[in-house]
């Protein structure tokens, strides 16, 4: 007797082979049988004619700690199809952050969630785990996070107490369950270490079985060099090394991917266990600051940021700065204001024409009034671009955005589109429409290339034994319909989700159900 039992639906089993006709049987949380079922009993068969069966997605990049606590339904998330996600990237780890005032951006970018209760990483994960949760939830140690309760936000090397200190709190949360170590050396204070440092705390996540995953220093000019930086960790740690949402920002730039990706392949051919990341949009989504401001004009606490702004003489200088770099204002759309909500979804052009102002001045405006924490969406990528990073081997799909959903606080905001439209955008253009995948290598980039990455034994494959975490679309019909003006959509063709054996999106409805697991290295049945 079967508990659940999909039938006549072609079975993407997510390895890449081709897809075949047969049934799927669940047996409480795992998967019972694949092949003829239609002589069995079960407690309910779903009609999956005309439909896809495959593991339930693996979403390896996404920062869904800012909002597990705050959404634990997890729509924007589930309804992609999406059963499991690896939070903590960027450098930036809320498990690891405490309620101390040097936190300051983990507590505003979690908004809606209730006080930072938890002393441990371990103390968090049991907070996501007790609540309930739709989707399965793994977090990386985020470097950033660590570098702050050492040394603030310090812009030097540690000293040796100080390394020995960081190096503690990674091995700690190693061994509380955290997959790997994530930097995000674009962003302050992560900014400020240098190879050596990386080096070290890389080497403690590799010792306990992690991975390396990094924002690159640079995903503009500097791009070469950035990435010549993560494979020198990878090497010098001995640590498989995550390039987290690979991209050329910046029209100058495009193009370079061809020359990262063929050093992707040149360190591979070597030995190095190197893959990548992406999500499949032309716009990326940043902290306001970091597109608009020099980076001296950056440091500090966001306080000491906003004042610097707001003097006469050193916001002449950062203006100066700016005007430098040929801001294209019309490319730059406010996404998040949370103390200006009429400001989300226009550009700062337009903006500033409303205002009969200098666009470099509204922007210091705004940030000024959004007291440093308004975030942009940039159209600064190319299409071919991501096309092309898309059809590397080692590429796995990776939102980079948030569970999310319309109601309440999180709805005020306006996000990426990302965050609802992702898997469903990658099946529906790049596979339907443009040809660019098949249908096999779409969900292997979404299924057994980011678990064989986290360490997921018995997920990202559709095999008797392994756990039942599933998803059923229509191929015909699957598409993202999220957009940047209006980001709070469902995407369609998802028509069932089951994690662990539990329908959660049933004919395209979330049933509230919560059968989501806490995923920590080391513990069985992963």
């Amino acid at each position: 007797m079967y508990d659940l039992i999909f039938e006549c639906g072609t079975v993407i089993d997510g390895t890449g082979s081709p897809g075949f006709k047969a049934d799927v049987g669940v047996v409480a949380d795992t998967i019972a049988a694949v092949g003829d079922l239609s002589q069995e009993r079960a407690a309910r068969r779903i009609n999956a004619s005309g439909l896809m069966v495959c593991p339930g997605f693996i979403d390896i990049h996404t920062h869904t700690d800012i909002t597990a606590l705050a959404n634990p339904l997890m729509d924007s998330t589930i309804h992609q199809g999406i059963t499991t996600q690896l939070a903590g990237n960027c450098g930036l780890c809320v498990g690891m952050a405490l309620d101390e005032p040097r936190f300051a951006l983990e507590r505003r970018l979690s908004r809606g969630t209730r006080r930072f209760s938890w002393s441990s990483l371990s103390e968090y994960l049991d907070c996501v785990q007790d609540q309930g949760i739709a989707t399965n939830f793994a977090v990386l140690a985020g470097h950033n996070t660590v570098r702050k309760r050492v040394m603030n936000m310090e812009p030097r090397a540690p000293t040796s107490d100080e390394l020995d200190a960081m190096k503690a709190l990674v091995a700690e949360a190693m061994d509380e369950g955290a997959f790997g170590l994530s930097t995000g050396l674009e962003y302050t204070p992560g900014r400020f270490a240098e190879l050596p440092e990386l080096v070290e705390l890389a080497r403690v996540a590799a010792e306990k079985g992690g991975f390396y995953a990094t924002h690159l220093r640079s995903e503009a000019d500097g791009l070469l060099d950035s990435v010549a930086e993560a494979l020198a960790i990878g090497r010098e740690a001995g640590i498989p090394v995550q390039l987290s949402h690979h991209k050329a920002e910046a029209r100058r730039n495009w193009g370079m991917v061809d020359r990262s990706l063929a050093m992707v392949d040149r360190a591979c051919a070597e030995g190095l266990d190197v893959a990548l990341d992406q999500y499949p949009y032309t716009a990326f989504m940043t902290g306001m600051w970091l597109r608009v401001l020099p980076e001296w004009a950056q440091k500090g606490e966001a306080d000491e940021m906003i004042a610097r702004l707001a003097d006469p003489e050193e916001r002449r200088r950062v203006l100066e700065g700016i005007r430098a770099r040929n801001v294209d204002w019309d490319l730059l759309q406010i996404a998040v204001a949370r103390g200006h909500r009429e400001l989300q979804g226009r550009t700062v052009a337009e903006i500033a024409k409303e205002r009969n102002a200098d666009p470099a001045e509204t922007a210091l405006d705004i940030l000024i009034a959004e007291r440093g924490m308004a975030s942009v969406i940039s159209f600064d990528m190319s299409e071919e671009d991501v096309r092309k990073v898309m059809r590397h081997p080692l590429t796995a799909i990776g939102s980079d955005g948030v569970s999310t959903t319309s109601y309440g606080r999180l709805g005020e905001d306006r996000p990426h589109p990302r965050s609802y439209g992702t898997f469903p955008r990658v099946l529906g253009r790049y596979v339907r429409e443009l040809g660019l995948l098949s249908w096999e290598d779409a969900v292997r980039k979404m299924t057994s290339l980011p678990a064989s990455r986290i360490g997921l034994e018995r997920r990202g494959v559709l095999a008797k034994g392994n756990v039942a975490d599933l998803v059923a679309f229509d191929p015909d019909t699957v598409i993202d319909v999220a957009t940047y003006s209006e980001p709070h959509r469902f995407p369609a063709g998802i028509q069932y989700v089951v994690v662990a054996g539990t329908v959660v999106i049933d004919d395209g409805i979330h049933t509230g159900a919560r059968p989501g697991r806490v995923l920590r290295r080391g513990q069985a049945g992963l």
